[in-house]
């Protein structure tokens, strides 16, 4: 069977300038969202998203211009479909020295990340006997440098570091592509993911500083397990490095270290 895997970005990528309380800057956060879709359920996902279109009454689904409402009525309805959900988790406050390395390039940080990202569906690959080759992605187009980002997973894949790295074996570099927005259906769903994760650990002025976990509750059944636990995080849902580096709010980190797939 073939595959597609689609990747969107939520929050910024920029490093140099943080937003704080006090301070504007980029988001504290970025999120990457993904979902895997069989080739064979393109037209059946393509119809339920313009369904889901229709009884919203938008032209497309973009979780930034949808109400509260729609975007739980979205989730809770194309969660009926069958594809499979992958996200990585960034809080810019942890790269430390790391950040002084890359001397604040956002584009190597937003590859860095994406690197995580296909790390986890690598290990769903790998447990599923699923080749490389078997497995087109897209990224939504947008200002990174691809070129570069197929040249670190390469790398990676021919020095690898550690058990982890060591999963890209199974992403095939070479497949890595871009689509512009609005181009191909199924992104809208790895835009939806994105902007779960993203929802879920942000905190602004605009929410009175609230996360909303809603979103991603909704889709948790969609997203990669552990076989034994149904525990998303660490297999589904990548937190950069450990969960609680990400320096959330204590309900919201028992939310996302309790969170299941079933």
């Amino acid at each position: 069977m073939k595959y597609t895997l689609y990747i969107d970005e939520s929050g910024e990528a920029g490093i140099n300038k943080v937003r704080t309380d006090t301070s504007g800057g980029a988001t504290p956060y970025m999120t990457l969202g993904a979902c895997l879709v069989p080739s064979s359920y393109e037209n059946k996902i393509a119809d339920r998203l313009a369904r889901i279109q229709e009884d919203l009454n938008r032209s497309h689904l973009h979780c930034s211009e949808l109400s509260h409402p729609q975007k739980v009525y979205y989730a809770r309805t194309i969660a009926k479909e069958k594809f499979l959900c992958f996200g990585m988790i960034s809080e810019k406050r942890t790269l430390g020295a790391y950040s002084q390395a890359i001397e604040g390039d956002s584009t190597k940080y937003y590859n860095k990340c994406a690197q995580y990202l296909l790390e986890r569906v690598g290990l769903f690959l790998k447990m599923k006997d699923i080749e490389a080759d078997d497995v087109s992605i897209f990224f939504e187009e947008a200002n990174f440098n691809y070129s570069a980002l197929m040249t670190l997973i390469n790398r990676c894949q021919e020095n690898p570091i550690n058990e982890q790295t060591k999963l890209l074996r199974r992403i095939d570099h070479l497949k890595i592509r871009t689509s512009p927005k609005g181009d191909k259906p199924s992104m809208q769903i790895a835009d939806l993911v994105a902007h779960s994760l993203f929802k879920s650990v942000d905190k602004s002025k605009a929410n009175f500083h609230i996360p909303e976990t809603r979103y991603l509750n909704e889709l948790r059944t969609r997203f990669f397990n552990c076989p034994e636990t149904a525990k998303i995080i660490n297999f589904g849902i990548k937190p950069v490095h450990k969960l609680p580096e990400l320096k959330l709010d204590d309900d919201v980190h028992l939310f996302f270290k309790n969170l299941k797939a079933r």
